[in-house]
């Protein structure tokens, strides 16, 4: 299954997985060790928090597939930057994108 989630992105790994009679969860985080401030490109190793972000990918043999990403908040430690923390980013999702229910 960490195949599969390698095709998101490189830097995420499966924590576990759950299937369901018409569902397949996928519990997946982010092995990166800093992330890049949106605003200013500031790189930061600091979590402020965590938390889920679920949403659904295409379906595998005819079975929602829903995938849950524990994402990361991070502290800006750059004095300048407008933001104090910020998101960590994968581009297979809009940032915008309507979030599932758990």
């Amino acid at each position: 299954m960490d195949e599969l989630i390698k095709l998101l992105d490189k830097n995420l790994i499966c924590k576990s997985t759950k299937i369901s009679t018409d569902s397949i969860y996928f519990y997946v985080e982010s092995t990166r060790k800093n992330c890049t401030c949106p605003n200013c490109q500031m790189v930061s190793s600091r979590t402020h928090s965590r938390y889920k972000r679920s949403f659904q990918d295409l379906p595998i043999q005819e079975k929602k597939v829903i995938i849950t990403l524990m994402n990361r908040k991070m502290f800006c430690d750059n004095p300048l930057c407008d933001r104090t923390t910020f998101a960590e980013y994968f581009s297979f999702i809009d940032s915008k994108a309507k979030k599932l229910e758990d």
